[in-house]
């Protein structure tokens, strides 16, 4: 077996099919599988997968996995599979027919690497007010640029050799939400193998996301991803990626801070309460419809933003603190 997509999924069963139609039609000579972990879904996700099943042009398995997280339903997938590579991709991911193909020609080509693909929104998203925004977030690549070494990957679209999943141990299972640890496994990557991680800007897919069409939507994601940054930093320190951000959100210390940055802190930390970012996200609404003009706009959406995360950055923090304090209890 050359390839084994692994595809971690919890209650999107409306996107897994789309997804899992998409990977059906992919033009590859090799032998590959698809693998559906099946994460505490409640709602018709193992009816949708069995009646892919029926003419799925491949092996088509599903799996369960009670852990709750990214990591824990990739690594059940991962290790079940027989592909000399492993091709992760989330459950919300449309692929082109050559997706797998360009996964594998890179891999083949660029030996003790691991290949990543550029991730955008779905057009339509793209016209409203907020996508037209959320596009200057995260800057597309001309499919024509050759493959360069990143820093960044996504789980999203993310191949590698499967001995390295092995070797590794797979993907750190203590992150709260399914955001850094696709890119601290990388780190391990980087750091223990001597792996450079690559991207293949021609390897373009389409989000079909949740959280891509409005402003609230965007800012609840950004909540629960900043949730893994305090773990993230305590596991890593000074390697930890995203310093400014940690720097930025760690609690005031008037003793410590800068007054500019104990200031900001105390903003970000007004910002992010409920009620304020209620208010926020109620004006960014409003602003839409009757005054989209970007140099306020973004501006205001930019500062609800920095609460958002503030918000999910403290909330991770006591996570990880009472988890810490709770082992100390059990000795």
């Amino acid at each position: 077996m050359k390839i084994s997509v692994i595809v971690p999924t919890h209650n999107r069963s409306d996107a897994l099919a789309k997804t899992l139609k998409n990977l059906s039609r992919q033009q590859l000579d090799e032998s590959w599988e698809v693998i559906v972990v099946n994460n505490n879904c409640t709602d018709n996700t193992d009816e949708v997968v069995r009646l892919q099943q029926e003419n799925f042009p491949v092996s088509l398995q599903l799996m369960y996995e009670k852990t709750p997280g990214a990591s824990a339903t990739r690594n059940t997938g991962a290790r079940a599979a027989a592909g000399e590579y492993l091709v992760f991709v989330d459950n919300d991911i449309l692929t082109e027919p050559n997706f797998l193909q360009l996964h594998l020609g890179a891999l083949e080509q660029n030996p003790n690497s691991w290949i990543g693909g550029q991730v955008v929104n779905l057009p339509e998203l793209e016209k409203s007010v907020f996508g037209k925004y959320r596009k200057t977030l995260f800057p597309v690549m001309p499919e024509t640029e050759p493959i360069c070494e990143i820093e960044g990957v996504t789980g999203q679209t993310l191949s590698l050799p499967r001995n390295h999943f092995l070797e590794l141990g797979g993907f750190d299972e203590n992150f709260f939400a399914a955001s850094g640890e696709d890119n601290e496994f990388a780190m391990r990557a980087r750091k223990h193998l001597g792996v450079k991680t690559l991207l293949l800007p021609s390897i373009l897919v389409l989000h079909n996301d949740w959280a891509g069409s409005t402003f609230k939507d965007f800012c609840r994601r950004q909540q629960i991803y900043s949730q893994s940054e305090f773990y993230f930093w305590q596991k890593y320190g000074k390697e930890h990626p995203r310093q400014e951000l940690v720097r930025e959100n760690l609690p005031a210390d008037w003793q410590k801070d800068s007054f500019a940055l104990f200031l900001r802190k105390n903003i970000k930390r007004l910002l992010g309460v409920p009620p304020a970012q209620a208010v926020l996200i109620g004006a960014c609404s409003a602003l839409e419809k009757v005054f989209p003009y970007p140099p306020v706009l973004w501006r205001l959406y930019r500062a609800t933003m920095a609460g958002t995360i503030n918000q999910g950055f403290q909330e991770g923090r006591e996570k990880f603190l009472r988890a810490q304090s709770a082992q100390k209890t059990d000795f």
